[in-house]
């Protein structure tokens, strides 16, 4: 069979003003869907995805916003209004440790707005990916 024809569709919730799940594990060509966006958006932060994947960005309240991931790693996104607040969450494509968790931790320098929320994201996700048995 086809990678595609394996392909799934996953779902996160905004819940108040937190993504559920934090993380979201899937395989490379699922469809990840944003339900219950009423007052949110949900958009990739520039230079927190594997490298060559494509930056994304849903429009305020667009209830089933759909991004399809294919390249393996670790995508970390936000709801632009709420990014400050905390609302940001993680998408990790593919087996083990996604590839780009490094760099993830290196472009941490770059990040001018919310980086304590961003530190904390990657702490939990590391933590996640330990107490699954991904950790590299």
């Amino acid at each position: 069979l086809s990678g595609s024809a394996l392909a799934a569709q996953q779902t996160i919730s905004a819940e108040m003003m937190s993504f559920s799940p934090l993380v979201l594990y899937v395989n490379p060509g699922d469809t990840v869907t944003f339900e219950h966006m009423i007052g949110h958006n949900a958009e990739s932060i520039a230079g927190m995805m594997p490298p060559g994947a494509t930056a994304w960005a849903s429009k305020m309240g667009e209830d089933g916003f759909s991004v399809k991931l294919e390249k393996p790693g670790a995508y970390l996104y936000k709801c632009a209004p709420h990014f400050s607040s905390g609302m940001v969450g993680a998408i990790v494509v593919g087996d083990g440790a996604p590839s780009n968790l490094t760099a993830l931790e290196t472009a941490l320098k770059d990040l001018t707005l919310a980086k304590h929320v961003v530190t904390r994201l990657l702490k939990k996700l590391r933590e996640d990916l330990q107490a699954n048995g991904r950790s590299g």
